[in-house]
């Protein structure tokens, strides 16, 4: 993440504290993330040296103008118009990390092979809670490569106990064995 992308998220979740709109503002956010991350053709369009910067924010306001935050809203022209609508993603998760930080909420990226069951996610998330003493943020992704068991990702540590991982273990002692 770069630092313009910190700025721009840490100042965004100030003005949206400022406002009172943080709620409003980070599910918005959320959304606007997720519709980017699936459609990220939209960010590049606002990239595109081939239109203007008015026509770049011209577009911005007929697709967003009136379902957004004006903040928000105002917040997409000034990425387009600075030449930095690439930062978002990384605006949009800074923005995620002041608000997390200040209600003590901890993101953990859980990945298995399949997708957990609402009674595991429940049971993870309390185990989670307790150890950590902060509320829990699950975000989950599958991969079969895994094989089973789950990585626990968060706040820069990771934790494997997946059938991968424990196959890779073995493997790699029995090559050290062998040489």
């Amino acid at each position: 993440m770069t630092e313009v992308a910190k700025a721009y998220g840490k100042t965004l979740y100030e003005l949206a504290v400022e406002c009172e709109s943080v709620e409003q503002m980070l599910d918005e956010i959320t959304t606007l993330r997720q519709a980017f991350e699936e459609n990220p053709q939209f960010l590049t369009l606002m990239s595109t040296p081939n239109l203007t910067k008015e026509e770049r924010v011209g577009i911005i306001d007929e697709t967003f103008g009136g379902k957004l935050h004006i903040y928000l809203l105002n917040f997409l022209k000034v990425l387009v118009e600075n030449g930095a609508s690439h930062e978002f993603m990384d605006a949009a998760k800074q923005f995620r990390r002041e608000y997390n930080w200040e209600n003590g909420i901890e993101t953990v990226t859980v990945v298995s092979a399949v997708a957990l069951g609402a009674a595991q996610e429940s049971e993870l998330t309390d185990k989670l809670s307790k150890l950590t003493g902060k509320t829990i943020h699950l975000e989950k992704k599958v991969d079969p490569s895994v094989m089973g068991g789950i990585r626990l990702q968060m706040d820069g540590l990771q934790m494997d106990g997946t059938v991968k991982n424990k196959l890779d273990a073995i493997r790699s002692r029995l090559l050290r064995t062998l040489a």
